[in-house]
């Protein structure tokens, strides 16, 4: 069984009718030989563009372990299924649910910036020779100073 993330935007429903189709749709995972590993519920967010005249959605994310000959029947399913707007299965290496990686999510955005801090001494490089000079004018100027 390989390692799979499904993603799956659910059109407005009422709160009964939205438990139903999540439920719907585990049970189509499981019915495939798939076992649900985890999930995150994103709830509802507008859409970047209206699909079938609808602005909103409720998003979803499941972790999964699935047969890979399991997921046509998935997507399949989920096709055919009128409450899901749009729908992504993503084979991965290793499941990362969410409640992990949270907190080591904004390390690696902190990370970026230091991984940008080589970039300008690459740009100072040049500068430190226009420096030198100033640095040389500056030595002799601060003896000076301090003999005045």
């Amino acid at each position: 069984m390989s390692n799979y993330e499904l993603t799956y935007i659910l059109r407005p429903l009422e709160e009964a009718n939205l438990t139903a189709t999540n439920e719907r749709i585990n049970t189509i995972v499981k019915n495939a030989g798939g076992e649900i590993v985890a999930r995150n519920d994103w709830g509802r967010r507008r859409l970047a563009y209206p699909i079938q005249k609808i602005n909103d959605g409720y998003y979803s994310t499941l972790y999964l372990n699935l047969p890979g000959a399991a997921v046509r029947g998935v997507e399949r399913s989920l096709r055919l299924n009128d409450d899901v707007l749009r729908f992504l299965v993503v084979r991965v290496d290793a499941l990362t649910p969410p409640s992990a990686p949270a907190p080591q999510a904004a390390a690696p955005a902190e990370a970026a910036p230091a991984a940008e801090a080589p970039t300008p001494p690459q740009a100072e490089a040049p500068a430190a020779a226009t420096e030198t000079p100033e640095a040389t004018n500056s030595a002799e100027t601060t003896p000076a100073t301090t003999e005045g």
